[in-house]
């Protein structure tokens, strides 16, 4: 399953094999990571933030990405000591559409966290009715390029 997704996605992205009810733990650095034009994300179809929260998320991208069966919710809880952000979102399985090069995601949009140093960011994510590709990134604060994260994946249908 997670096997044809790794050949689709760029070699930038991480990409896990999550399964569902056994929370995955991932540890990570945003010197794994890459600057992004964040024009997309601006985008009213894609919309993971505000012209004013670009900041938040103009540092490094280190992007994870798995895949879920339909209507499953998904719960990405990431602590790190240093400034980080956090969103993501979630495409159909048949695409691999990753940020910039991101036109819209799913109807559940982009979901995206950006609290104070060493405080847990939390999203929540739901699949539609098909199977979907979750896609989540890690950011920088202030265009930061480095620091160490832990990630936490929770998949329940």
């Amino acid at each position: 399953m997670i096997a044809a997704a790794n050949a689709q996605f760029p070699d930038h992205v991480k990409v896990l094999d999550v399964e569902l009810n056994k929370p995955q733990t991932v540890k990570g650095d945003l010197a794994e990571g890459r600057f992004v034009d964040l024009r997309f994300g601006l985008r009213g179809s894609v919309n993971c933030f505000t012209e004013n929260q670009k900041r938040y998320f103009s540092g490094h991208h280190r992007l994870i990405a798995f895949e879920v069966p339909a209507n499953t919710k998904v719960l990405v809880e990431m602590t790190t000591n240093s400034d980080m952000s956090l969103y993501g979102y979630m495409i159909d399985a048949k695409r691999y559409d990753v940020p910039p090069y991101l036109e819209n995601v799913s109807k559940s949009g982009c979901s995206s966290s950006a609290k104070g140093k060493g405080e847990t960011e939390r999203i929540m994510m739901k699949a539609g009715s098909t199977k979907t590709h979750v896609v989540v990134a890690v950011t920088g604060l202030d265009e930061n390029s480095t620091g160490e994260f832990t990630l936490k994946v929770t998949a329940r249908q």
